[in-house]
């Protein structure tokens, strides 16, 4: 019974929203958080989708395949 109490007594109180970047700032921000270009060189690999098609390229470039998976499916949210 408190915590409910207290939820609906938090849900009335009005929720503080992101604080406002100035323009002045926006160039400086932006700037700082753009990734270099040479930051993520994994965006340069031609990635493949299809383990069969990776599988056939691979063995015609004589390469191994990368397999990446996530703990809850798939990385692409194909799950």
């Amino acid at each position: 019974m408190r915590i409910l109490l207290g939820v609906l007594i938090l849900a009335g109180f009005p929720q503080a929203g992101p604080p406002e970047i100035k323009p002045d700032d926006f160039a400086r921000l932006q700037a700082a958080i753009h990734p270099e270009p040479d930051e993520s060189p994994w965006r340069d690999i031609d990635w493949m989708t299809s383990i069969r098609g990776a599988r056939q390229r691979a063995a015609a470039e004589g390469k191994p395949v990368l397999v990446f998976t996530a703990a809850d499916g798939s990385p692409l949210s194909r799950t």
